[in-house]
C-alpha cells in the first residue's frame, strides 16, 4: 500500500499536484487558494497557466484610464509596430529578471517612464523614480534597454523616435496592464499576457537582433 502524499502547504489534504513555487506536492485547493497570494508562481507553471486562461480581470470604468488625455489609435500602433514589440519584450525581461516582481511592480515603473516623458515633453527633464524597490529595478532595466535601442537605431538608420511616440507607446501599455490583472497580491496575468503576445524569437534576441 503506498504511503498518502499530504500538501505540502496545509498538511492536511492530499497532495494532487507537484508546486514548482514550494517545490513540492500540494492539493488543489491551496494551489487554487494560495496562487499569486502567498506564492510567487512561476510562470511555466501548467496550473498558472490554465488559471490565467480562466481568470477574468479585475474590472475597470472609464474614470479608471490611465492618462485619459493621450489618444492611442490602432493607426498608431500599426506605425509604431516595432517600438510596441521591442516595449512589450524589453518590460517582460526588466520584470522576469527580478524573481519577486509582479504586474503591479511593472505597472509602477510604467506610471513613472510615462510621467517622465511627460515631464519631457512640457520642457522639463526630470526622472521620475518609484519609491517602490523592486518597480525602481523594473525601470531602470526597462529605460537601459530603451536607450540602447534608440542609440543602435540612430546609428543603423539615422532616425529616432520622438518622445512623443515612446510615451503613446507606454500609456497604451498601461492601459493594457490596467485592463488585464486578476487583482491577487503577487499577480502576473499582465507580464503572462505580454509574454505570449510576443514572439518568443524575439524574446530570444539581443537588441540588434529586434531591429533587423
Amino acid at each position: 500500500m503506498s504511503e498518502t502524499i499530504l500538501c505540502k502547504i496545509c498538511g492536511k489534504r492530499r497532495a494532487r499536484r507537484h508546486c514548482p513555487a514550494v517545490h513540492g506536492d500540494i492539493c488543489a485547493i491551496c494551489c487554487g487558494t494560495e496562487r499569486e497570494v502567498s506564492l510567487s508562481c512561476p510562470l511555466e507553471c501548467e496550473y498558472l497557466q490554465e488559471a490565467h486562461r480562466r481568470e477574468k480581470p479585475v474590472p475597470i470604468d472609464d474614470t479608471q484610464i490611465p492618462d485619459p488625455d493621450i489618444a492611442v489609435t490602432e493607426e498608431f500602433l500599426r506605425d509604431h509596430e516595432e517600438l510596441l514589440l521591442f516595449c512589450m519584450v524589453s518590460l517582460v525581461e526588466a520584470a522576469l529578471r527580478i524573481s519577486s516582481a509582479t504586474d503591479a511592480d511593472a505597472l509602477e515603473a510604467l506610471d513613472a517612464l510615462i510621467k517622465t516623458y511627460r515631464t519631457t515633453e512640457s520642457g522639463l527633464l526630470y526622472e521620475t523614480r518609484p519609491v517602490n524597490t523592486i518597480a525602481a529595478a523594473v525601470q531602470r532595466a526597462f529605460s537601459a534597454s530603451l536607450e540602447d535601442y534608440q542609440k543602435i537605431r540612430a546609428e543603423r538608420e539615422n532616425l529616432s523616435y520622438r518622445n512623443a511616440e515612446i510615451l503613446g507607446v507606454l500609456v497604451f501599455l498601461r492601459r493594457l496592464g490596467q485592463g488585464n490583472q486578476n487583482g491577487r497580491p503577487r499577480g502576473r496575468m499582465y507580464l503572462d499576457l505580454l509574454r505570449q503576445m510576443t514572439p518568443a524569437t524575439a524574446r530570444d534576441e539581443r537588441v540588434p537582433g529586434i531591429i533587423v
